[in-house]
């Protein structure tokens, strides 16, 4: 079976839609991915921005971090349209489809129901076999919170190509680490590695090993009476 690996970016709606930020908070701006086949291997990805319907501007933060300036969505297909071609591009109905955490599947869920996007065979098989690859990732280390993608490859000793949130690089980064994660001789060499950052560390010495009692010596004392 195919392995599908997608990261979306994405910017805020704006305030004055109230009653739209009820339903959704956030428009996407760019769908990104990556699909292996059986043996690992990548076959094909996928890139496209996405012209939101609300936002008629990129916020300050949100450009700096993903580098997406509005000049570059303004002339993007709609969501509705680029969501079809991404389903399109999936293709079968024999993959599973992966990210890191499970916020992607409920932007789109949720932007569907804003932009009333009718369900259909495609996207209802899309979302049934949706992976939160960051939930199976922390489960396999005693970890009691979720981590963020680049230190999660960082543990593993795997590089970040190209820029972070960027849709097309954090897909391709998710599959990296999904391929170490699931190859036995890669995990063996960095589990341990990734188990020592949650080992208590032994203290060295005593307790006053840590504090400075100069002070308090015979010649240096000060009477309080």
């Amino acid at each position: 079976m195919r392995k599908i690996f997608v990261d979306l970016e994405m910017c805020p709606i704006p305030k004055e839609y109230a009653a739209e930020k009820e339903i959704c908070k956030l428009e996407t701006i760019e769908i990104g991915a990556v699909m292996l086949d059986e043996d690992g291997k990548e076959t094909a990805s996928f890139k496209e921005y996405v012209k939101p319907a609300y936002a008629a501007e990129i916020p300050g933060h949100i450009e700096k971090l993903t580098g997406i300036r509005y000049s570059i969505v303004s002339e993007a297909a709609s969501f509705r349209e680029v969501l079809q071609r991404f389903t399109d591009w999936c293709g079968a109905a024999d993959y599973t489809i992966f990210s890191w955490s499970d916020n992607d599947l409920l932007q789109i869920l949720q932007e569907m129901a804003l932009k009333g996007i009718e369900d259909t065979p495609q996207l209802g098989y899309m979302y049934h076999h949706w992976k939160d690859f960051q939930q199976e990732y922390c489960g396999l280390f005693p970890m009691d919170h979720v981590m963020s993608l680049d230190k999660a490859m960082n543990y593993c000793g795997l590089e970040f190509k190209g820029r972070a949130h960027d849709g097309l690089n954090d897909a391709r980064a998710t599959a990296d680490l999904y391929r170490a994660v699931h190859d036995k001789e890669s995990f063996e060499k960095f589990r341990e590695k990734v188990l020592d950052c949650f080992r208590p560390k032994t203290i060295t010495g005593t307790l006053a090993d840590l504090f400075d009692f100069s002070a308090f010596q015979a010649g240096n004392c000060v009477s309080l009476i």
